[in-house]
Order: structure tokens, then sequence, then C-alpha cells
């Protein structure tokens, strides 16, 4: 014999009604999960690319930084000195620079002579290490004709040929290895945040 029909039993409101929600039970289903193949992507290029500027950037900025100072070491072997005159053989295009003592509280005055005046170049500060003291340049000049040039200053002047190129070089290697490479490691971060995002699974509810 069949059970008699209750009209509660059925119909809307009903817990055990099939209703929008799916099967009886009545919870709503997970939202989809998000498409994260693009976050994924980028991290991965901003990482491998970050690693590349980094890695190139140190290397080419502190090979650029040894030569560039090797070279500026090297004036301590060319290095003579003006106390208060002294003579040098230079050929056409070489430059020099004057240097005092760093703890110095003014410039001394020079007079220089040769086949033709020298020319004064763009200011470029450089220093070394010279017979124990640590010197810096106040003028530098190119020489435009070869021959002999002597010196006369007012005060003790060390006197050393300079690299512009490798002052330059050292500089920029420095520039290079620092900035460079701070760009690289700011990449790389970044990438290795969104791959990280990326691979998180989404919390439930």
């Amino acid at each position: 014999m069949g059970q008699p029909y209750d009209p509660g039993r059925y119909g809307p409101g009903n817990p055990y009604e099939p209703g929008p929600y799916g099967p009886p039970g009545g919870y709503p289903p997970p939202p989809p999960r998000k498409d994260r193949t693009g976050m994924r992507l980028w991290g991965k290029i901003l990482t491998a690319v970050g690693i590349v500027i980094l890695v190139a950037s140190l290397a080419i900025g502190v090979a650029l930084a040894v030569g560039g100072i090797s070279q500026v070491v090297d004036q301590a072997d060319q290095a003579f000195v003006v106390d208060p005159t002294g003579e040098q053989n230079y050929d056409a295009g070489d430059t020099f620079a004057l240097f005092t003592p760093e703890s110095s509280a003014g410039e001394p005055s020079c007079e220089i002579t040769g086949p033709a005046a020298p020319e004064r170049t763009s200011e470029v500060t450089t220093e070394f290490t010279y017979d124990g003291t640590q010197v810096k340049s106040f003028e530098s000049f190119e020489v435009k004709e070869p021959g002999t040039y002597s010196f006369i200053c007012s005060e003790r002047v060390v006197v050393a040929s300079i690299d512009l190129g490798g002052i330059f070089s050292g500089v920029g290697g420095v520039l290079l290895a620092v900035f460079g490479g701070g760009f690289g490691a700011v990449l790389l971060l970044i990438g290795i945040v969104l791959w990280v995002i990326a691979g998180r699974k989404p919390r439930t509810a």
C-alpha cells in the first residue's frame, strides 16, 4: 500500500527537494579556480631576466672597475715630484695631472713650459697613494706637441700621467655593478613573488 500524499514533503523550501544548488544538501558549488597561467609565465620571465641582468651587471661591472683601477694604480710608477721644479718627456696626445696631498688646504700654482702649451682637459678628479701619502688631482692637461716639458710650482706637487679612459672605465664599472645589479635583483624578486603567488592553492570556505 502506497504512502499517503504529503504536500509538505516535496516542493520549494523542502531541504530534500533538489533545488538550484544541485543535489540535496543545499550547498553551492565552490567558485571556479582562477587561471593564473599568465602570472606564472610572467613570474618565470622576470625571474630569468633578473638573473641574467644581475649576473651580467656584476661580471661586466667588476671587470671594468678592476681594469680601470689597475690603470689608475699604475700612476704611482709613472709619477714624479716637482719641488719646486721638474721636467718630463711627453708624446702628443699624452695626458697628465697635477696632484697634491688630500689633506692640503689649497691648490699650488704651477707654470708649465714646453714645445707648446698643454691644453687643460675636463676636470676629472682622481686619487692614488704616492710614497705613503694619498694625493688627489687638481688640474689635468693634454699634450699637443711632443717634447720635454718643464714644471715650476709654488709648492710640492706630484705629476703623473693619467688614462682618462681607465678612470671612466673604473667609475662606470662600479656604477654598472651597483645599479645594474640592483635592477636585476629587483626583477628577480618580483618574478619569484609572482611565481609563488601563482602556485598557491586558493583557500576553500
